[in-house]
């Protein structure tokens, strides 16, 4: 395993996986990745579990995301493959890496650059494709774990949706609480299973469920982001996005749903914010001819172009009185948190980064 530091902030990075994410602030250290309880006791899983499922923690690319193929395991080998340490840089800023993926993604090479600031509680990620052919779905499949519960916000929206089937339909695997298929304007009412409603902008919102809904930018969206207010857990995790790239938002809601290993129900008050290039929630119709309601679902790789996605999150100490974030924007090399309170937080960012 890697480690990669600067000045307050750590990650450790292993087979493409960040993980052990350390920002210190405050006097505190804020720890807000995920560690699958599998992956902290370091049990035998059997060969049948993809790497990926097998290291579950933190942030990983996924390319092509919740696919698989014969020989290509869940998530694609960006998730599951071998990375390849290829330079340091190191200056007055902070420290940059940039890594190798040894597997080829649909024809294209891939590199991954990941760098962290002095003084900025943020972790900055590119991955770059070169050349490549044909449609590819992506996401950074980051998560958090919030056992005292959760505000969740976001970049304006024009829609959400669940995916046309439950994640859990069979009785004795698991179970699925909301409704599937379905559309919806906001998060504060999203139909149920059994005919009521839920407001997914408190997670958990109900026990022993694993769901799934995607989100879906505007169609003008330049820059998006989604925030998660856990006062329990004494953080406020925040990430933001290319949303030209990654114009979808999916929330996995995992929170003891699953009966079958290696979940045995106990995979529990975990949330993916993943941000993704993702057709999970489209009919088999609505999947021509690249874009529906004029977003795109997929990457588009050629094999003379060169193809990047830029993704940040980071988190900072909840401060006193906050609950929900209203808003993010950027300002002059800060990126502005605000409560809905009305107070503000500005924090270092590298606003060029999202610039391009």
């Amino acid at each position: 395993m890697d480690i990669i530091s600067s000045a307050g902030i750590s990650i450790g990075f292993d087979r493409g996986i960040i993980h052990d994410l350390a920002i210190e602030a405050s006097g505190k250290t804020l720890r807000p990745l995920h560690r699958a309880p599998w992956v902290v006791s370091g049990e035998a899983l059997p060969d049948s579990i993809a790497p990926a499922e097998r290291r579950l923690a933190g942030d990983f690319f996924c390319a092509p995301f919740a696919q698989s193929a014969p020989r290509v395991p869940i998530h694609g080998w960006p998730a599951n493959g071998t990375w390849q340490r290829a330079e340091t840089m190191e200056d007055a800023g902070g420290t940059s890496v940039v890594y190798e993926l040894r597997e080829s993604v649909s024809g294209a090479k891939l590199t991954k650059k990941i760098a962290l600031r002095h003084g900025h509680p943020v972790v900055y990620q590119t991955h770059v494709f070169e050349g490549g052919q044909g449609s590819l779905p992506v996401a950074h499949h980051a998560m958090l774990h919030v056992p005292g519960g959760a505000r969740l916000s976001f970049s304006p929206k024009q829609h959400g949706r669940t995916p046309p089937e439950a994640l859990e339909s069979d009785p004795a695997r698991g179970r699925s609480a909301l409704a599937y298929p379905q559309r919806f304007a906001d998060l504060s009412k999203v139909r149920t299973a059994d005919g009521g409603d839920a407001d997914l902008r408190s997670y958990p919102f109900d026990t022993g469920h694993e769901d799934l809904v995607v989100l879906t930018e505007r169609p003008e969206a330049r820059i998006g982001w989604s925030a998660a207010v856990a006062p329990a857990q004494g953080f406020i995790f925040f990430a933001l996005k290319d949303a030209r790239a990654l114009p979808q938002t999916v929330l996995w809601m995992s929170n003891g749903g699953r009966c079958y290993a290696p979940w045995n129900s106990r995979h529990i008050a975990v949330l993916g914010i993943e941000e993704a290039a993702t057709a999970l929630h489209l009919a088999p119709e609505e999947m021509r001819p690249g874009k529906a309601n004029g977003v795109p679902f997929a990457l588009h790789l050629e094999p003379a172009r060169t193809t990047a996605v830029r993704y940040a999150f980071g988190a900072v100490p909840v401060p006193p009185g906050w609950s929900e974030i209203a808003n993010i924007r950027l300002g002059e090399d800060v990126v502005v948190l605000a409560d809905r309170s009305g107070s503000e937080q500005s924090l270092p960012f590298d606003t060029g980064f999202l610039a391009d």
